[in-house]
């Protein structure tokens, strides 16, 4: 934030106040607008941290109006203002603590009324002290011949003396010295005075400098806006545009912040410029610009600034070795640096992919991973490039207020902002991409600024909190409904120059490919406030020839590169703009979202072809998400549609399926393709979490959600890479005949037909492709109209064979399934990323009794990731009982009760079918152990139930048998001789006891009727 100075005054009574003593404070606001007519004000107050800055605020007060410690009294002067207060009551600290006291005048605790500057009280330590009470400033403009009224002050009587120049003008013993000063100097002028009393020695200072017109004189050739570096490594010539004003001063490091009549710039027009010798090679200056000896703001063409109230958050390991905020500055200021180090680019001569073959993935810094830099997306660019994209579309980077920020409110447009990393650190990541065939696309925000941007500041309103009537970039009102913080006027020339510089300067400083220009729609000056916001986005021809002259100026520095609009307008205004040559953002993400939630309405998809637009290229960059909406998987979990108890789009594995079957309708149809990040892993995190644009968890399982380690969100990684990579890899995608059929709502079709159609096709230049999708929640017979019969092959099947004798064929496609298919058999592709090839629900049970345990086999184990719940019953409802998956062959139920009929039934479940088994109903027999511990391994007693007959095997020695009833009569009884007949016996439950010389065995069993 820019420093405008204002003539403020206050003062504190004593002079000298001590922490633990009573303060009052007497504030003049007369010159304060915000606060001039204010009957109440209140002290907003806290403890500097002077080891960092002074201005870093520590133990803020919350001064409101129901605290009335902090609010002061009013007097006779309705201007004037004090108020009491003990520092050590006031902070609840202890003395020791409080060296300095901050404040600011507010009106209340959150309207705009209050004092613009930081305001300063030391506290005395109750030594020696002398201090200027008039002038109260520490520096000041005077004109020659002019008086100075100097009031010192000494907190005891000592001998005092001021010198003007380092000349004693004044001394005398006491504890004030009045002095009336006439200015005879010229230049900047230090005043000094010093108390000394027993060897005890304190000083205080301020600086007078005698106003001198601005010279005019012609800038040396070659000097731009900016900082301009010269071949001789200790000198730099600093230029700045300030029309309308008459003075510039450069303060900063090199003359200790305060304005010097050598650091006056020179005027040429509307141009300030100064040379500034006798710099340190390689060394970092900050510095800043006042003007007209009240606004002091940095360079708005500096590459790099120091920001106190950010930079310490900034991480060391992010950017090592951040420069120290300097001691004397305020706000923001600016940095230069001669003899810095070129960036070695490794890729000087890379190659973009064309417009029409983009995939760009779109990604926020911040919220990428856990480190928040540049570093850390090159750490994973094997991930991005494994993914198959060609692009990467950075959210700004620039430097904007705040560290946490989605970048939209730009200060500085030509700095990196250093929460992400160094300079350098952007040019390695940008060639890197190069390296890997990656282009980088910068998220350009010319629409607006913040008010810290010097552009602004130079030109501001202080009472309005607006830029000024006379601002040269900037409107005082936003001239469109949905304007944040200050509006460009893109009709001033000075805009117009600024834009193109900014935009000359990434894509020449820093290799990015093009730009993604931020809310291009707003690039008007026709909307007034109150108007019929459709106005707005109606066509406009002033904002289609500011846009296409912006255009047109990069394209003759850069030919090759992408100007791509978020313009969102009406399609006669964009097909204007794509016809020349513009890429447009096109939003999608509710109509595909439509279909993965299962709801026909909306679900229309044909507006995401640049034809249906009648468009002549293919710039239409339609999306399915982008940073501005919500997820697709977040809205499917939270609202998808269902069929109770059967298919629901709700289910996480479901809803991962649909947008697999959305991804590959969205690569089918022709242009430019961009992924929001993170919309490869099915990322489920409302786009409201934490607010709008405050951070989001990460998806890595290195301390984040785990999605890359998540095996369903990995096949929709992989589906999305093998629909990139096919369509990046065959010219059908970017030269065809495309048809988009949607005469049944959630059904999709889009053929894509070489041009012109070859009937008998022979190589992949002449491929035809088709991809159905049934967006239904049940299954459906669709009819598919193949370009030609003959042979298909299904991409997702291992390239299985469909012979199409006539079309359209009839397939049946079961919901949320998508198939693609080509006349041109490809590579083959591994059928498990999707589960939907050759579609088989699960059925099928048998079951049989192994000694006491029941064994159930299901019939189906196919490739389908299936879940199988096994269901039981006595007689009365089934209970679930165990779930296995499918590389379980069966199941045991080691848990049955003996004497005991179960009924089982299995649930087969996946992300697409529900099927029940037919029941299979099982009795248990009973083993009683024997005389020697227990039933023999050997002995088998079957079949169970037993009809005509039971058959004994295994049976040691000679043997008798006896069969019982349970009440334990005898019924029949024999020898062994390998069977025996119950042919005779009645329905029911017996007990067969076999017994011989070592062994007893007692085994129940079931009669079963005839």
């Amino acid at each position: 934030m820019s420093l405008i100075t204002t003539a403020q005054t206050f003062t504190t009574n004593p002079a000298f106040p001590t922490a633990d003593q009573p303060l009052t404070l007497t504030v003049d606001v007369s010159s304060v607008p915000s606060l001039a007519d204010e009957s109440a004000i209140w002290l907003w107050a806290w403890l500097p941290d002077c080891s960092s800055s002074c201005d870093a605020p520590t133990n803020v007060n919350p001064a409101t109006s129901a605290q009335s410690a902090a609010r002061f009294s009013s007097t006779a002067d309705p201007d004037v203002f004090t108020l009491t207060f003990t520092p050590t009551t006031f902070f609840n600290k202890p003395a020791d603590q409080i060296a300095r006291i901050g404040f600011k005048v507010k009106a209340d605790d959150w309207g705009n009324g209050q004092s613009p500057e930081n305001l300063f009280i030391d506290i005395s330590t109750g030594e020696l002290e002398v201090s200027f009470s008039e002038p109260s400033d520490e520096y000041f403009f005077v004109d020659a011949g002019s008086v100075i009224n100097i009031v010192a002050l000494s907190s005891v009587s000592a001998d005092l003396e001021l010198k003007i120049n380092n000349v004693v003008v004044e001394t005398l013993t006491g504890t004030v010295l009045n002095y009336g000063h006439n200015v005879v100097e010229s230049g900047t002028i230090e005043a000094t005075v010093t108390a000394s009393i027993g060897g005890e020695i304190a000083t205080d200072k301020f600086y007078f400098i005698v106003r001198q017109a601005t010279e005019s004189a012609t800038m040396p050739a070659g000097i731009i806006k900016g900082i301009n570096y010269d071949a001789d490594l200790s000198k730099v010539t600093l230029c700045l545009e300030a029309p309308g004003k008459s003075s510039v001063y450069v303060i900063g490091e090199f003359n200790n912040w305060i304005p010097s009549t050598t650091y006056q710039m020179k005027q040429d027009g509307e141009l300030f410029w100064l040379e500034i010798n006798g710099l340190n090679s390689g060394q970092e200056y900050a510095f800043q610009y006042f003007i007209d000896e009240e606004i002091i703001v940095g360079d708005p063409y500096a590459d790099k600034i120091l920001d106190p109230n950010n930079d310490p958050f900034v991480p060391t390991v992010t950017y090592p070795g951040l420069k120290t905020y300097p001691n004397g500055a305020s706000g923001n200021v600016s940095v230069l640096q001669t003899s810095q180090v070129p960036y070695n680019w490794q890729i000087t001569n890379f190659q973009q992919p064309a417009k029409e073959d983009l995939v760009i993935y779109e990604l926020l810094v911040r919220d990428f991973d856990q480190e928040q830099n540049y570093q850390s997306i090159i750490n994973r660019l094997d991930y991005l490039q494994g993914l198959g994209v060609n692009a990467i579309e950075l959210m700004p980077i620039m430097e904007f207020s705040g560290n946490l920020s989605w970048g939209y409110n730009p200060s500085y447009f030509f700095a990196p902002d250093k929460y992400y990393g160094t300079k350098n650190d952007l040019k390695s990541f940008i060639d890197e991409c190069h390296s890997r065939g990656i282009a980088v696309i910068l998220d350009m925000v010319l629409n607006h600024t913040h008010e810290d941007n010097p552009l602004a500041q130079l030109y501001w309103n202080q009472s309005t909190y607006k830029p000024a009537v006379d601002n040269p970039w900037l409107n005082v009102t936003p001239r469109h409904p949905f304007n944040v913080f200050y509006d460009f006027n893109h009709e001033s020339l000075y805009t117009q120059n600024f834009v193109d510089t900014v935009n000359h300067y990434w894509l020449h400083e820093y290799k990015f490919d093009g730009y993604r220009f931020d809310l291009t729609k707003g690039f008007t000056q026709d909307f007034t406030e109150g108007s019929d916001v459709g106005a707005w986005s109606a066509y406009n021809q002033k904002r289609i020839d500011l846009l296409k002259r912006m255009a047109d100026a990069i394209w003759s520095h850069s030919p090759e590169a992408y100007v791509i609009f978020e313009h969102l307008a009406d399609n006669s205004e964009e097909k204007v703009l794509a016809d020349h040559g513009i890429m447009l953002w096109g939003n999608m993400n509710h109509n595909f979202n439509q279909n993965t939630l299962g709801f026909s309405d909306g679900s229309a998809i044909d507006w995401s072809y640049y034809k249906t637009r009648n468009w002549q290229e293919p710039n239409l960059i339609a999306y399915m998400e982008s940073h501005d909406e919500e997820r697709l998987v977040y809205r499917n979990i939270s609202y998808g549609n269902s069929i109770p108890g059967s298919y629901n789009t709700k289910e996480l594995d479901i809803a991962l399926e649909r947008v697999k079957a959305t991804s590959a309708v969205y690569y089918a149809i022709g242009g430019p393709k961009m992924i929001w990040q993170f919309g490869e892993l099915g990322y489920d995190k409302s786009i409201e979490l934490n607010g709008r644009t405050g951070e989001k968890p990460i998806p890595w399982a290195d301390g984040g959600l785990g999605y890359n380690e998540d095996h369903e969100r990995l096949k929709l990684y992989d589906v999305t890479a093998e629909l990139v990579k096919l369509k990046t890899s065959y010219p059908i995608f970017s030269n065809s005949i495309t048809t988009i059929n949607e005469s049944e709502p959630l059904v999709k079709q889009v053929t894509l037909k070489t041009d012109p159609f070859v009937s008998n096709p022979g190589s992949v230049d002449e491929m035809n492709l088709l991809v159905v999708a049934n967006f239904n929640l049940t299954a459906k017979d669709i009819a598919v109209s193949f370009p030609h019969t003959g042979n298909w092959y299904s991409y997702f099947a291992n390239g299985d064979e469909l012979g199409v004798e006539a079309s359209p064929k009839v397939l049946q496609l079961q919901p949320g399934e998508f198939r693609i298919y080509t006349d041109i058999k490809l590579p083959a592709v591994a059928a498990e990323l999707t589960d939907f090839v050759q579609p088989i629900a699960p059925t099928g049970l048998s079951a049989k009794v192994t000694g006491n345990e029941i064994e159930l086999n299901w019939k189906d184990n196919s490739s389908i990731e299936t879940n199988y719940q096994v269901w039981r019953s006595t007689g009365e409802g089934f209970e679930l009982i165990t779930t296995v998956n499918s590389n379980v062959s069966s199941y045991i139920d080691q848990s049955v009760e003996e004497l005991t009929t179960y009924t089982y039934k299995v649930t087969a479940k996946n992300a697409h079918y529900t099927s029940d088994s037919e029941e299979t109903t099982v009795t248990t027999t009973e083993f009683v152990t024997g005389i020697n511990g227990g039933v023999s391994e050997a002995l088998k007693v079957y079949p169970v139930p037993a009809k005509d007959y039971l058959k004994i095997d295994g049976i040691r020695g000679n043997s008798t048998y006896e069969i019982l009833n349970l009440a334990g009569k005898s019924i029949l009884a024999g020898n062994v001789n390998g069977y025996v007949d119950v042919s005779t016996l009645p329905k029911g439950v017996y007990v067969l006891t076999i017994k011989n010389s070592k062994d007893l065995h007692k085994i129940k069993f079931i009669k079963a009727g005839q």
